[in-house]
């Protein structure tokens, strides 16, 4: 569900000398990210993935921790694209909101390994403080922004009932416990459709905060 520019990237040959190095770095660490996981990625491994000298990532970023910042702030920021897609869904606000739930399942089965990297802290390493760390903390709390929003516009309508706050997280853990499952498991999935199972949850989810929380 993210962007094209997640999974497809300029050609190797034209991204230097289109003088957007820093952009073309973080594509080739996406698809590191990708292919072979986090503990991958690296300076080298990324300029030699965008075929520049070993150099020339460090015009950019001054070690791997901020290299990893700029891939989650990317991801982030692709995170909250998808979540706004899934809300354009026809009907109230509801219905938008189990879009939006929708979607985030799907990106994190489809991103499986950007998935961990956004949530798990220790995936980041030594990325918690500095301008590169803040700058992916707002992207983060950009993409949870989205999701807020749809919550609130559905308690506006009346088809939500609570404080916004709460059933945001009531949502979100919901949400996100069964996207950790179906990306890390234990879920079986073998003779199940990972979409066919987040439908079921998801529109469970709906009922359930569309009823009235108990005093």
């Amino acid at each position: 569900m993210s962007r094209s520019r997640a999974t497809a990237s300029p050609p190797k040959r034209d991204r230097y000398h289109h003088g957007d190095l820093r952009r073309s770095l973080i594509v080739a660490g996406r698809e590191v990210l990708a292919e072979r996981g986090v503990e991958a990625l690296g300076l080298r491994e990324v300029a030699r993935r965008a075929k520049v000298s070993q150099a020339a990532p460090y015009h950019h970023f001054a070690s791997k921790a901020e290299l990893v910042s700029a891939i989650a702030q990317d991801g982030f920021d692709d995170f909250a694209e998808a979540l706004r897609a899934g809300a354009d869904a026809v009907g109230g606000a509801l219905q938008r909101l189990t879009g939006m739930g929708l979607a985030y399942v799907r990106f994190a089965v489809g991103n499986p390994n950007l998935f961990r990297l956004l949530f798990r802290p220790e995936l980041r390493g030594g990325t918690r403080e500095g301008p590169a760390a803040e700058a992916m903390a707002r992207a983060g709390s950009a993409a949870y922004q989205v999701f807020l929003d749809a919550v609130t516009a559905a308690v506006e309508e009346g088809s939500v009932q609570g404080s916004a706050e709460d059933v945001a997280v009531a949502a979100l853990s919901i949400v996100h416990g069964l996207s950790t499952l179906l990306v890390d498991g234990p879920v079986d999935l073998s003779q199940r459709s990972p979409d066919k199972l987040a439908r079921v949850v998801v529109y469970a989810l709906g009922g359930g905060i569309n009823s009235r929380p108990m005093s």
